[in-house]
């Protein structure tokens, strides 16, 4: 097992690419599909209808049985189950399906290979958690596009993977985190920033949703609430993430400040209502998003 306590290396010198320089190299790098552009040409137009995009996603049968199995998953809890793209589509929306390729693209680069600098498991929990636990407190909050919520709760991490690809011993030394030592403070120790930056910027370059960019780029709070909603359910989510998934190092009552609850007029209590059912969509789900799964979340 890891040791994640902070290691101070007398010869460390902080690397030079910046967060920007991450994201390009990443971006070039990662493969995203060619129906998945086209469906967003599409739904960027205005003019296609449901089917005119289940036709393009079902060119492609590997997107096709991930969206099927999306729409039929603890994410959406849809009361009857769904057997056909085109009413998959409907459930979890046209630009929706664009976004999701992009999660299951960078889902495919995470095997065997690189379990030796990350833990596969970790890195989905903590998407899951920060995606379920922000649609949780999205719904408590009244808000309607919990979809948006759901995308920033799994892509607000992919920076990490961005490095993996780069430099993936990197990755190891910023995973060097505890119980004294927060992984933001582990990665701006290592890398000058926070994987916060480059996923942020990748997701600019895959033409997201500005909405969802700014989000993903202020998920760390500075100890104030954020401007927007959805900035405060996505830091709030993050905190929660954390303990959710490395609860042997933090913990709800010292690790997650009350003024996050208290921006969003939400109780703690009203939180941990949801921790055993959102444990439990995460294990359901967590199949869906990491192909070498090997052990319940």
């Amino acid at each position: 097992m890891i040791n994640r306590l902070r290691a101070v290396d007398e010869n460390f010198s902080r690397p030079t690419m910046n967060a920007i320089e991450y994201s390009q190299k990443a971006a070039e790098l990662f493969s995203i599909p060619e129906t998945a552009s086209q469906v967003k040409r599409m739904a960027d137009s205005g003019k296609a209808s449901v089917d005119d995009i289940a036709k393009v996603v079902m060119l492609d049968p590997g997107l096709s049985a991930q969206i099927l199995k999306l729409a039929n998953s603890s994410i959406y809890r849809f009361s009857r189950k769904i057997e056909t793209v085109e009413r998959a589509i409907q459930v979890i929306g046209v630009r929706a399906v664009y976004d999701y390729a992009l999660v299951f693209s960078v889902s495919n680069i995470l095997g065997q290979e690189q379990s030796k600098y990350i833990d596969p498991d970790k890195f989905w929990q903590q998407a899951l958690f920060a995606a379920f636990m922000g649609k949780h407190i999205a719904k408590l909050c009244g808000e309607r596009d919990v979809h948006r919520v759901i995308t920033s709760g799994l892509l607000h991490n992919v920076g990490e993977l961005a490095v993996l690809r780069i430099n993936p011993t990197m990755v190891r030394d910023c995973n060097r985190f505890g119980r004294s030592v927060k992984p933001k403070q582990s990665q701006t120790d290592m890398l000058g920033f926070s994987y916060a930056e480059i996923s942020a910027s990748l997701l600019q370059r895959w033409l997201l949703p500005d909405s969802i960019v700014s989000t993903i780029a202020m998920q760390h709070h500075d100890d104030v609430p954020s401007v927007t909603v959805e900035t405060q359910i996505m830091q709030l989510s993050y905190e929660l993430a954390l303990t959710l998934t490395y609860p042997e190092y933090y913990n709800i009552t010292e690790h997650v400040p009350s003024f996050l609850y208290m921006s969003l007029d939400i109780s703690a209590e009203q939180i941990a209502d949801a921790f055993d059912e959102v444990r439990e969509q995460v294990s359901d789900t967590l199949k869906l998003f990491n192909k070498d799964v090997s052990r319940a979340a």
